[in-house]
């Protein structure tokens, strides 16, 4: 497998599974990190770091824990967890530049499905309750204020005269 059948399996890998530019920050990661050797000592380093998806379910796993423990801590500013389990690979690559795009980025809330499961059962209660109180309203006015303001008409009618 070449350098660039290795970033492209990566690639195809994380598709869909975390952000664009988590994606990307890693394939910068990796290109460098192969860098530019002769055909024997890159096939060595692609040997070292093994399949690219696995690599790739290892970053994506990562990632869904970090955003796990973000919404467990009720922190939502981004953390950097793409290069996680591979500190023996950093080699010197810095990556602070990313790091500031996303550490001033907020999220202040995320929703999940299971809160808008939670907000459709609260939605409908409410318009449930809304509808009984209506109808009780409703008949209410018809027993009770019907009468009545037919007794008013009378009166004002029967003053006038």
């Amino acid at each position: 497998m070449s350098k660039n059948e290795f970033l492209y399996i990566l690639r195809q890998s994380l598709e869909g599974e975390i952000d664009s530019s988590a994606i990307e920050q890693n394939l910068r990661y990796y290109d460098q990190y192969i860098g530019v050797h002769p055909a024997d000592e890159e096939k060595r380093i692609l040997d070292e770091l093994g399949d690219p998806r696995l690599i790739a379910k290892t970053i994506i796993e990562a990632d869904r824990a970090a955003k796990q423990k973000e919404n467990n801590t009720g922190n939502h500013s981004y953390q950097d967890t793409s290069s996680y389990g591979r500190d023996e690979f950093r080699d010197g690559y810095n990556d602070s530049a990313y790091n500031k795009n996303y550490n001033n980025h907020k999220v202040f809330f995320k929703n999940k499905w299971y809160h808008k499961l939670f907000f459709a059962f609260i939605l409908i209660a409410i318009l449930m309750i809304m509808s009984v109180l209506g109808s009780i309203l409703f008949r209410f006015i018809f027993t009770l204020g019907f009468p009545i303001l037919l007794i008013v008409l009378l009166v004002i009618l029967f003053r006038r005269n």
